[in-house]
């Protein structure tokens, strides 16, 4: 139980003030109010608990960066110039980050055999764990116009290098099973 003090002043015949204290006891929450407040908190935790459980994350776009002018697979453009762009000598390795996560890099080597200059092309990158089950996958850009880290467009006949990594893999990611499929194309 909760005391509280009151104090007031008062007069003493020869003008002294002087404190008076007065104690009361202080009202407190009943057994009752604490008990609904209990249950409306249990039953909002759990309704955030269903909520979450029924309703997962929305998925991402099939790619984080919108390029415009990226000719997609079913258009003949695409197509017919897909043909001339050939992926070689991937690497897979697995990394640390400042996190402790385990981050997949894949590392390779991108040939434009072709006869255009291309500006952007989008990967789609699958990762496989060691029974030959999807494990992660992610889409980027290996080649891209905005300028970001130097990046010219590719010329003619040109061959370059691409890193792409992917965070938070399962620890049992086979690094031997990886699937790359050039989805995202744009060429002048």
């Amino acid at each position: 139980m909760f005391w509280a003090a009151d104090v007031s002043t008062g007069r003493r015949d020869k003008g002294e003030h002087m404190a008076e204290f007065r104690i009361e006891p202080q009202q407190t929450s009943s057994p009752r109010m604490l008990i609904i407040f209990a249950i409306a908190l249990v039953v909002l935790l759990g309704g955030i608990a269903l909520y979450v459980r029924h309703n997962p994350p929305t998925p991402r776009s099939h790619s984080v960066v919108n390029v415009p002018g990226v000719l997609r697979a079913g258009d003949t453009n695409f197509e017919s110039y897909i043909t001339r762009i050939h992926i070689e000598d991937v690497k897979a390795s697995l990394g640390i980050n400042y996190n402790n996560s385990r981050v997949a890099v894949l590392a390779g080597t991108i040939l434009n055999d072709g006869d255009r200059r291309v500006e952007a092309i989008e990967l789609h990158v699958t990762l496989y764990d060691v029974w030959g089950n999807l494990s992660k996958e992610r889409a980027a850009y290996v080649i891209r116009p905005d300028g970001r880290f130097n990046q010219k467009p590719m010329a003619p006949l040109e061959r370059r290098s691409f890193n792409v990594s992917i965070e938070g893999v399962e620890y049992y990611w086979d690094p031997k099973e990886i699937s790359l499929e050039i989805t995202g194309l744009r060429y002048r």
